[in-house]
C-alpha cells in the first residue's frame, strides 16, 4: 500500500485555463506538496468551456457542474459570489443548489478515492460544504484564507461565522497569509489562535526572478491592482499628481480591470495626467514578471490588503517596493529596510515616498537588494509548500 497522502481540496477558485489568474497559487501550491509524498485532488465549480476532469504533474482537477446550461453557471471566479446570492432571493437559492452540489461531488469523491483528509480555501463557501463532511466522515481538516474572505466576515457575515463556528474550532489548523488576517479572525473568536498558522502565498520562482537581459527604468512607477475601492487608485493617482509636479520623467503604469476603471479616467484626464499615467489590462504571469523587471518602483496602496501579492513578486523581481500601513502589507514591508510605508489614504505621504526614491538612487537600489533577498527567503514556493505539507501530515499523526 502506498504511503501517499489522499487529499481532497476544496476551493471555488482554480485556473480554468492555460495564463488563468483564478486561484493560480493554489495551482503552484498543489503542484509543490506532490513533491512532499501528497497526491491533492482538486475540486472546484465548472466554467462554461473548462473540462470536467483535468490530470497533470500529479494533481486531478475535478469541476462539478451545478446548473443545466453553462450561462447559468456563473457563482464562482468573478470575484462577485457575495453580491450575486445577497441581491436577490432567487440568488439565494442558486447558492443553496451550489452548495448541494458541491457537497454531493465532495461525497463522491471522499468515498471514491479513500481521501485521507480535506483542505479548504476560503472560509465561504468551502466552509459551508466542509461542515457536513466533517460531520459524516470525521476526516481531519485544515482551512486556508487568502484575505476576501475575512474581510468579507468582518463586514458583512458575523452571522456565517456564528454558524461555521463548531467546525472552525474543530479545524486542525487554519492557515492565514498574514498576521493581519489572523489578528482579524480572533477578533471574531480568540479561542481559535492555537490553530492559525500564518503561511505566506508561494511564489513561482521559476517565473520571478531578476532578469538580468530586462533593462530596469528608474523613473517607472508600476501597479498592479483592481479598480476598486479597496485598492484606492484613485488616491495612488492623486499622488503620481503631486509626483508629476516634482519630476519630469516619472511615469506610472497601471496594469488591472474593475467597475472603477471609467472613473479613473475621468480623473486622470481632469488632472491633464494622461501622457504619465497609462492604464493597461491585466497581462499573463510571464508578462507580469517583465512588468516587475522593468519597473523602478512597484506600489500597491490599498486598504486592508490581505496579502500584497504585487510587492512580493515585485521583491523578487528586484524592482524597490512602496505599501501603506494597512492589512497584510505591514507583513512584507519593513519599513526603511526592504521598502517604504505610506500612511493609508494619504496622498500625499504617497507622494513623499515615490518621490524619494525617485530621486536617491542608492536608497531605491539598496532597498531593492534588500527586498529581493526577503523575498526568496520568505516566500519560496519549495519551502512554504514543505511548511504546508507538513500540516497536512501533522493532522494525520505522520509528521
Amino acid at each position: 500500500m502506498s504511503d501517499r497522502i489522499r487529499l481532497l481540496v476544496i476551493t471555488h477558485n482554480y485556473p480554468r485555463f492555460e495564463g488563468d489568474f483564478a486561484g493560480i497559487f493554489l495551482q503552484l501550491l498543489n503542484r509543490r506538496i506532490v513533491e512532499n509524498g501528497i497526491d491533492p485532488i482538486i475540486l472546484a465549480p465548472h466554467y462554461p468551456g473548462s473540462p470536467e476532469y483535468e490530470e497533470g504533474q500529479g494533481v486531478k482537477i475535478v469541476r462539478f457542474r451545478y446548473a443545466d446550461k453553462d450561462e447559468d453557471e456563473n457563482l464562482a471566479y468573478h470575484g462577485q459570489m457575495h453580491k450575486l446570492v445577497l441581491s436577490s432571493v432567487g440568488g439565494i437559492f442558486a447558492f443553496k443548489n451550489f452548495l448541494n452540489h458541491f457537497r454531493r461531488e465532495a461525497e463522491q469523491i471522499i468515498e471514491r478515492e479513500q481521501i485521507e483528509i480535506v483542505a479548504g480555501h476560503w472560509l465561504v463557501p468551502a466552509g459551508l460544504v466542509m461542515k457536513p463532511l466533517m460531520n459524516r466522515y470525521r476526516l481531519p481538516m485544515i482551512m486556508s484564507s487568502h484575505g476576501t474572505d475575512i474581510r468579507l466576515m468582518s463586514k458583512y457575515m458575523g452571522a456565517v461565522y456564528r454558524f461555521l463556528q463548531p467546525f472552525c474550532r474543530r479545524l486542525h489548523s487554519w492557515t492565514v497569509v498574514s498576521n493581519f488576517l489572523k489578528n482579524e479572525i480572533v477578533k471574531q473568536d480568540r479561542r481559535l489562535d492555537s490553530i492559525l498558522k500564518v503561511l505566506p502565498l508561494p511564489h513561482d520562482e521559476s517565473l520571478f526572478y531578476i532578469d538580468d537581459s530586462i533593462e530596469r527604468d528608474a523613473n517607472l512607477v508600476v501597479a498592479v491592482t483592481r479598480f476598486t475601492e479597496q485598492k484606492r487608485v484613485e488616491k495612488l493617482v492623486d499622488a503620481f499628481a503631486l509626483v508629476a509636479k516634482q519630476s519630469n520623467s516619472a511615469r506610472l503604469a497601471i496594469y488591472g480591470e474593475g467597475e472603477l476603471r471609467p472613473k479613473i479616467e475621468t480623473q486622470i484626464k481632469s488632472l491633464n495626467l494622461s501622457d504619465r499615467i497609462i492604464l493597461n489590462p491585466p497581462v499573463s504571469q510571464n508578462e507580469l514578471s517583465e512588468v516587475y523587471n522593468r519597473a523602478g518602483i512597484v506600489v500597491l496602496n490599498s486598504y486592508r490588503e490581505g496579502f500584497g501579492l504585487a510587492l512580493s513578486e515585485a521583491m523578487m523581481c528586484g524592482a524597490a517596493v512602496v505599501g501603506v500601513n494597512s492589512g497584510g502589507i505591514t507583513d512584507i514591508i519593513d519599513h526603511k529596510k526592504t521598502g517604504l510605508l505610506a500612511e493609508l489614504d494619504n496622498p500625499q505621504s504617497l507622494a513623499d515616498a515615490l518621490n524619494r526614491l525617485l530621486a536617491d538612487d542608492t536608497l531605491r537600489q539598496s532597498l531593492a537588494s534588500a527586498g529581493n533577498q526577503h523575498a526568496r527567503d520568505s516566500y519560496s514556493s519549495a519551502n512554504l509548500a514543505a511548511d504546508y505539507a507538513g500540516l497536512i501530515k501533522a493532522a494525520l499523526g505522520r509528521s
